[in-house]
Parts: C-alpha cells; sequence; structure tokens
C-alpha cells in the first residue's frame, strides 16, 4: 500500500549525478527568461526552448560566476573536466545560448564577449524560490550526496536522453540495427519520443559487445547550418570518441583530417583492416536541410560517403521534416535513397512502458512505489508515450499526488510547445485525421473516412503513418483514438473550430 506522509507520497531515494561544483540551485531567471537546469529548458512567455546538457552547463557555469570574466580554460575546467576538447567547441556553445536568447554578439544583453580573455554573462540574474520553481514543473536541486538528496532524488529522467539501466524498450529498433543487414537506416519520430536515447543506447550496446564489430562514433549535427560547422561537428564528434579508437590501437591524428570525408575514408580503411566497421549515429539530421539549400553538391557527396559499400553502417535520427530530403534531385537520387523505409519510432510496448514507470531495471531500493492502478493509469494517459511518462512521474513524487501531477503536466506550456511543432510538421489530412479523432472515444475507419469522403485512401495510409508515430492507437474494437490524453486535451484548446472541439 501506498504509504503517505505530511510532504506527500514517499518514495526510495537514489543519488543524483553531482552537479557543476558551485552551481546555482535550482531554477533561476535570467533576465525574462526562466532558466531550469535540471530540465535543460528556457522559457520566456510562450516560448520554450531545450538546450542541450552541455550548453546548459556552461550557461550554469556562467551565472555562477556572472559579471566575472571567465576564461575558455575555465569552462573546459568546469564543463568538460579530464576531457580534451578543442577551443571551437567552447566558441560554439557560447554562439548557441546566444542564438537561444537571440543575443547579439555586437551589441549583447546576456553574454559579453572579452577580446583574449573570455565571456562575462552580465543579463540580471534572480533566484527562484521553491514554491514558485514548483508552478513550473521542477524540484529545486538539493547537493548531491547530503541526506535530504538522498531523500528527495526523483529516478525519472526529464528532458535529456538515457541509456543503460535507465533506457527501456526498443528492442526491435535496437536490433535491426546492431544485427540487421541494412547498412543504412533512418530513425524517425516526433519531438521527445527518444530518438537521441536510442543512439545513445545504441553505442552503449556497440562499446558493450565488442563481438558485433561496431565502433561507435555519435554525431550531433545540430547548428550544423553551414559546411564549415559540418566539418567541425564531424571533428569533434571524433575527438568525442578518441579513447575508443585508442583501444583498438588507432591514433586520432592517423585518421583525422579537417575535411570530414577525407576522415570517413580513413576510418573506414582503417577500421576494415582491424574486422571492425564504423557505427555512424547521426542525430539532429534536420539541419542537413539547410545545408541542402546551400550547398547541393556537399549533400551529394556527404551521401556516396555514407553511402560506403563496407566499413560503414550509417544511422539517421530525425523527425517527419527529412522527408524532403527524400524530394527527386536533377543530378542524382535523393539523399534518404537507401535509408528509406525509416524504422518508425513510436510510442513504447505496454509492458516496456509498465517497466518504465516501475523504473524495473534500477535497485530495488531506488524504484518509486507506485501502485499496481496508479501503474496502468499513468501508462494509459500517457498513451506510452516515454517522455510524457517520465514528466508526469516526476511531477507525481514531486507533488505527491498524481490527479493534481495529471493537471500540472495537462497545463504545462512546454507540453504543449512539442505538440505543436510536431502537429506544424505533419500533412493536413494528417491535422484532420487528429482532430476528429480528440472529439471520438473510439472511431472506426469508415466513420472518420465519412468525414472526409473525398479522400478515403488518404485516410487510411494517414492512420497507418499517425499510429507507427505513436499518436493514435487502435482498440480491440478496432476503432482509432488519439492514446495520450494529453495530446487529445491539447487538440481539443489549439483550434476551436476543428472537429474536436466540444459543440455549445
Amino acid at each position: 500500500m501506498r504509504t503517505r506522509t505530511k510532504a506527500g507520497i514517499q518514495w526510495r531515494g537514489m543519488n543524483e549525478q553531482p552537479a557543476i561544483e558551485g552551481a546555482p540551485a535550482g531554477d533561476f531567471r535570467l533576465a525574462d527568461w526562466l532558466v531550469q537546469p535540471s530540465l535543460n529548458r528556457l522559457t520566456s512567455d510562450d516560448r520554450v526552448i531545450q538546450l542541450e546538457p552541455k550548453l546548459m552547463d556552461v550557461l550554469v557555469y556562467l551565472a555562477r560566476n556572472a559579471g566575472r570574466v571567465v576564461s575558455k580554460h575555465e569552462i573546459t575546467d568546469a564543463v568538460w573536466p579530464e576531457v580534451f576538447i578543442t577551443e571551437s567547441v567552447i566558441t560554439r556553445s557560447i554562439a548557441g545560448l546566444r542564438r537561444a536568447f537571440t543575443d547579439d554578439v555586437k551589441n549583447p544583453k546576456f553574454i559579453e564577449t572579452i577580446s583574449k580573455r573570455g565571456y562575462r554573462l552580465i543579463a540580471e540574474i534572480r533566484p527562484i524560490s521553491i514554491e514558485a520553481s514548483r508552478r513550473f514543473g521542477h524540484q529545486e536541486r538539493t547537493p548531491a550526496g547530503s541526506s535530504e538528496a538522498s531523500a528527495a532524488a526523483v529516478p525519472f529522467v526529464v528532458g535529456q536522453w538515457v541509456r543503460g539501466e535507465t533506457f527501456y524498450g526498443r528492442t526491435s529498433v535496437i536490433d535491426e540495427v546492431l544485427r540487421g543487414n541494412r547498412n543504412w537506416l533512418w530513425l524517425l519520430g516526433t519531438r521527445r519520443i527518444g530518438k537521441t536515447s536510442v543512439l545513445k543506447e545504441l553505442e552503449h550496446r556497440a562499446l558493450s559487445s565488442p563481438d558485433l564489430g561496431f565502433l561507435p562514433v555519435f554525431w550531433d549535427l545540430q547548428g550544423a547550418d553551414r559546411p564549415e560547422e559540418l566539418h567541425r561537428d564531424f571533428a569533434d564528434a571524433l575527438l568525442d570518441a578518441e579513447e575508443r579508437f585508442s583501444d583498438h590501437g588507432i591514433a586520432l591524428s592517423d585518421v583525422q583530417s579537417d575535411d570530414l570525408f577525407e576522415s570517413l575514408g580513413h576510418i573506414r580503411r582503417t577500421l576494415l583492416t582491424k574486422d571492425l566497421r564504423l557505427l555512424l549515429l547521426c542525430d539532429e539530421v534536420e539541419e542537413l536541410i539547410q545545408l541542402q539549400r546551400k550547398d547541393p553538391s556537399l549533400l551529394r557527396k556527404l551521401r556516396r560517403a555514407l553511402h560506403s559499400r563496407d566499413g560503414i553502417r550509417s544511422v539517421l535520427a530525425s523527425s517527419v521534416r527529412l522527408w524532403k530530403l527524400a524530394e527527386p534531385d536533377e543530378d542524382t537520387s535523393p539523399f534518404l535513397d537507401g535509408f528509406t523505409p525509416p524504422l518508425t519510432i513510436g510510442s513504447l510496448e505496454p509492458e516496456a512502458a509498465r517497466n518504465l514507470v516501475r523504473q524495473s531495471q534500477l535497485p530495488e531500493a531506488s524504484r518509486p512505489d507506485f501502485s499496481d492502478q496508479e501503474v496502468e493509469r499513468i501508462r494509459e494517459l500517457c498513451g506510452n508515450h516515454p517522455y510524457q511518462i517520465q514528466l508526469l512521474c516526476r511531477r507525481a513524487l514531486d507533488r505527491g499526488d498524481l490527479d493534481e501531477a495529471i493537471d500540472d503536466v495537462a497545463h504545462d506550456r512546454a507540453v504543449g510547445f512539442f505538440f505543436s511543432v510536431d502537429f506544424g510538421l505533419l500533412g493536413d489530412t494528417d491535422r484532420t485525421v487528429l482532430h476528429i479523432l480528440a472529439g471520438e472515444d473510439h472511431a472506426p475507419l469508415e466513420a472518420v473516412q465519412g468525414q472526409l469522403e473525398d479522400q478515403p485512401d488518404a485516410v487510411a495510409t494517414s492512420l497507418t503513418m499517425l499510429e507507427s508515430l505513436g499518436l493514435v492507437g487502435q482498440g480491440i474494437d478496432g476503432g482509432f483514438a488519439v492514446t495520450s490524453h494529453f495530446l487529445r486535451r491539447w487538440l481539443r484548446e489549439a483550434n476551436p473550430e476543428s472537429p474536436a472541439s466540444p459543440k455549445a
């Protein structure tokens, strides 16, 4: 039976990863922005921006030293301890923060560059109380290692990728990538469905199982919207993987070049001599759409490099936006030729979702204490969506009340933002079908087609696609419904003229 205290639901503790030493505890305001380090989130009015974890770490370090000039060396020691990185990594991190805040390097309001010395955070910082912080769905951090932190740690990861003991499900996708015969794969999914986590888990399992014969390299393309950035980001990816190259007797200096295509060729040939293949795990691949517009020849060259017959298995992860690169090219085959059909990453299987709620892979003392009834309720409300499950569970443990947490998530602007982005990427028929289903409990195919009489085949195709993405599910009666309570609610409120809106 659940044990309740005056403070709410009790759960078993789990040690947190230590934060940057001396960093601000909990959320804070930076000018008009709410900064939530544990969620990697920036919020201002209706804008919600998710930062990469390292960018948030850099911002937190600057906030800790607000008003003081900090050198690149200091930032490196704080954020990348015991890891060799180039100065360009710091430069791009600062550039990424400036883009997030729409800051002008020539007339800065947030981050000032001091020539030959470093950077200075100049925006006003204000701490946020625990009570105010909780209204945004975040429990203020307690110093790691303290008795309070041990008692209050929440065993759910929100807004960050997971792997290993915190990764659940996706068995068929993992097996297809690591043990299948395809060397060109595309992982397609909505925002927050766990695409990066799948890539990181593939990296983890490839390193844990040398018999698979892969040397994994994780390549984050975020921000690589110019040719020079693409080359630099690949060089950074190789630096991150330097130790694993060294483990196989390969000096990075022997295979790395300023040109990523030369590097790929050197790596492929060198690994083949050691009976290894490069497992190239590419995240945020939508950035290639911008590169296609700026330099089509670069994309054609990249496609040829990724389609090497031997020695490279290429895995792309993106949203449906990348379908733009499947459009015919006058000069050559589309970039995605060979990567289709994609492996769609949708909702978790029911048992994997249950295990996620229970955190069954953690030591028993670290698991939350949800009842079986609560597990099923959480899973069904979230439509087995991993991000929604983690967020709802974290809120429930933070609030000590599941009903309060459900209402909190339903009104969370960040959740609505993710829904709006995914919805905007869908086609017209897909959006109409979702609106229709949001107003129905379980609608049979014929009923949906009846509201779109002029395109019955398009409705069937749309339902298949929406189901694969985890947005729609089919019940035992054959009827279709929007899987997530929170998405269904958002659809009903997002467009008062939609078929899903309640009739007066």
